[in-house]
């Protein structure tokens, strides 16, 4: 059976070991998705290309297409995958995707998304990478996540300037929910409070932080220590 790491260069998506920044995150992605594959499920992903508007002189019209789309249509043989992006994808055509345009700053949009399916098995947000969009996306779509799902948060090494610049002022998700969730301390922020990440504890079954996979392989994008790159949250059943 083909991998997921091999989609992912046949693809030439970066969460693979070949392309790009070479994440390396499919490798624990088929530990952890493997009971999905072939399951009609939902699927969602926020960010859809290599590369956003802090990359691209903030151009949003762009028409590229997303590896990552087709390494997840190629894995999964029966999940209906859905799409969020501030750039348009629509141009993507499958029977089994489903796209939606939006902000990951705006809590219209987000909700508009969470209403695109019942629930969502696996939920990968792989957007921004602002710690702002990354909480705020968490806090609005983890009730959409269904009983024993996943909600998996990507690169949490890096922000971009331009939106840390312009966004509300919050903690890193890299310490914030790994402060919370490993060591039981409240890092004080506007999006959650303390009584809001109580409850959510009472809600998660399991809770995981990763370092770079990729360390020592591309000395070029290489962690400053060994803090959280990667958060994956199961919720109980």
């Amino acid at each position: 059976m083909t991998t997921l790491t091999n989609l992912a260069n046949a693809f030439h998506s970066d969460k693979g070991s070949a392309w790009s920044y070479r994440h390396r995150y499919t490798g624990l992605y088929d530990l952890i998705f493997w009971p999905y594959r072939d399951a009609a499920c939902n699927f969602l992903e926020l960010g859809l290309a290599v590369g956003g508007p802090e990359s691209t002189a903030g151009r949003l019209e762009r028409t590229v297409e997303s590896p990552s789309v087709a390494m997840w249509l190629g894995y999964f043989s029966q999940a209906m995958i859905h799409g969020f992006d501030i750039s348009d994808f629509s141009h993507i055509r499958h029977d089994r995707f489903r796209f939606l345009r939006g902000d990951a700053g705006s809590v219209d949009d987000l909700q508009a998304l969470g209403r695109m399916a019942p629930s969502f098995d696996i939920i990968i947000d792989d957007a921004s990478h602002a710690s702002y969009h990354q909480q705020l996306a968490f806090r609005t779509l983890w009730p959409r996540v269904a009983p024993g799902g996943l909600y998996v948060i990507e690169d949490l090494h890096w922000q971009s300037d331009v939106y840390e610049a312009s966004l509300p002022a919050v903690p890193l998700t890299r310490d914030l929910l790994p402060t919370w969730f490993e060591s039981g301390e409240y890092v004080p922020n506007p999006l959650f409070s303390r009584d809001d990440l109580t409850t959510l504890a009472s809600q998660v079954d399991t809770f995981a932080s990763f370092p770079a996979f990729n360390e020592g392989t591309d000395p070029a994008y290489r962690q400053p220590d060994n803090s959280a790159k990667l958060i994956v949250i199961r919720k109980r059943a």
